[in-house]
């Protein structure tokens, strides 16, 4: 038994990623349903793709020879997930189709916080995004596929907010990745976590019956729930689990993938840490995943942007929130559109701005990601042909920063009626509303606007990064602006205005 203790203590998780694939017996009718082979002939994606063709089973055969059992297999990483002693560990690395080994460490965090969910939460964030617009146009998510891979779902069936997807049979299909057994998601409690992806649905698709009130703009999509995470915090990362369930999703024909899980901080060895420079976009396995799902399966992924802006160690957005192709979506406050203090923000070092957008949640960015996950779904719902860049496009540009976005909120809450008419007319150009000034101080004067009230200020140290945010009074309608040290650009928004002001000296 003591010797046993001792084997088990030593293993470790690995992705084993592999040379090649047998090309030659693959046929993607055999492995795509007809919905997914719909949604790429619909977007105009390939059929025949190479990260689509199965890991092999002479590869897998091969490791069960040597007692090494496949956890996970990613037809997209051509790899499995295996726990491995260091004897093994040696051994696998010395296999000639092995391409690589490379450790599995840390864990998943849900990126919420605990604060009470209410029906005032939920309003404040429909009209940040002025989701008005989509509802007088009766845009509801109909017939979109939206996919939530989350910690659990447990009692979504008897939440008065979800009781109609259920009644109406949205729920289109569950999968539980940490216990395989389980055939539903809602019934059974497992850990504390449990009523985390409920939560997310309800500001995705929830809606009052008796109340006629929405929590939720993708109140009519279909939607397929995945668990991937062990809200007790297992000892070893399931970030294997939490790819398998894109690559479930993407055989299914799922448009559409919320997130609200995030890799960042808290990992058990900190020597197998990602360190905050690996939040490049290319490091993460996870992220490497989501980029695929976004450039070759036409899958538009929203993730949660992290809630590691109060902590001084990380403060940055996790992974896959750094992949530059999925909307990243950071947290504003209720009363001025300025960051929340848990959100996090991005790093410095990227040529790209994330997070992408942003929207209202108290609870942490696990309910933000969802609230604008809705707002695509509406999007995908007047226009199913729009490719992922198209999408991007106009959520990015229809948001109230846009075209000053930063690393705090990027371009700030996305505006239904804006993102309408982009749709209508894709020749709409967003205003840009500039100030160069060689002087160390301006006066900013505000059209049509109250003759009291603040202006919400970001003070940058270049184009897109925010080295402070504060409010500031108007008095008749003008503001006097000062220019801090090391300030170069500073973005100034009031109501409906904004205003670039660039500081030349």
């Amino acid at each position: 038994m003591l010797c046993f203790a001792l084997m088990v203590s030593a293993q470790h998780k690995y992705w084993i990623s592999f040379r090649n694939k047998d090309i030659q017996n693959y046929k993607y009718e055999e492995n795509l349903s007809p919905q997914a082979i719909q949604k790429r002939k619909n977007l105009k994606i390939p059929l025949y793709q190479y990260t689509d063709i199965p890991v092999s089973k002479l590869y897998k055969d091969s490791l069960a020879a040597m007692g090494i059992q496949s956890i996970v297999s990613s037809r997209w990483l051509n790899a499995v997930s295996a726990n491995l002693t260091e004897q093994q560990l040696a051994l696998v690395t010395s296999l000639n189709f092995v391409q690589s080994v490379e450790k599995i460490a840390g864990s998943f965090q849900v990126a919420s916080v605990q604060t009470e969910l209410n029906t005032k939460n939920y309003s404040l964030t429909l009209e940040q995004m002025k989701a008005s617009a989509f509802v007088e146009e009766g845009l509801t998510g109909k017939h979109v596929n939206v996919g939530i891979i989350d910690a659990g779902f447990y009692t979504a069936d008897r939440d008065p907010r979800l009781i109609h997807l259920f009644d109406e049979g949205k729920i289109k299909a569950q999968r539980d990745f940490i216990n395989p057994e389980r055939d539903d998601l809602v019934v059974t409690f497992m850990t504390n976590a449990d009523s985390h992806g409920q939560k997310v649905l309800e500001y995705l698709g929830g809606y009052y019956i008796s109340e006629r009130f929405q929590t939720g703009l993708a109140v009519n999509a279909n939607y397929y729930l995945a668990r991937t995470e062990n809200g007790d915090k297992e000892h070893r990362l399931e970030e294997d689990h939490w790819i398998m369930a894109m690559e479930w999703m993407d055989s299914l024909g799922v448009r559409l993938i919320n997130t609200s899980l995030g890799y960042a901080v808290n990992m058990d060895d900190p020597a197998d840490n990602y360190k905050q420079e690996d939040m490049n976009g290319s490091t993460a396995r996870i992220t490497k995943a989501a980029q695929i799902a976004v450039e070759e399966k036409g899958i538009f992924l929203v993730v949660s942007a992290g809630n590691e802006g109060g902590n001084v160690n990380w403060r940055i957005v996790s992974a896959p929130a750094d992949a530059i192709g999925v909307l990243s979506v950071g947290a504003t406050n209720a009363d001025f559109l300025t960051r929340n203090w848990y959100s996090s923000v991005g790093p410095d070092f990227n040529p790209y701005l994330k997070p992408n957008v942003s929207a209202y949640s108290p609870n942490g960015t696990s309910f933000s990601a969802p609230a604008v996950t809705g707002f695509v779904a509406c999007l995908i719902e007047k226009d199913s042909t729009l490719d992922n860049k198209a999408l991007m496009h106009i959520v990015e540009n229809s948001g109230h920063l846009y075209p000053y976005g930063n690393n705090f909120l990027g371009y700030g809450v996305p505006q239904a009626d804006k993102a309408l008419k982009m749709m209508e007319d894709s020749a709409v150009v967003v205003e840009r509303n500039e100030l160069v000034t060689d002087k160390d101080r301006v006066e900013l004067v505000f059209k049509k606007s109250s003759r009291k009230g603040k202006a919400v200020v970001f003070h940058k140290a270049n184009q897109t990064r925010v080295t402070l945010q504060e409010t500031l009074a108007l008095k008749k309608r003008r503001l006097i602006l000062i220019r801090k040290p090391g300030e170069s650009f500073t973005t100034v928004q009031f109501e409906n205005q904004v205003i670039e002001v660039i500081w030349e000296k």
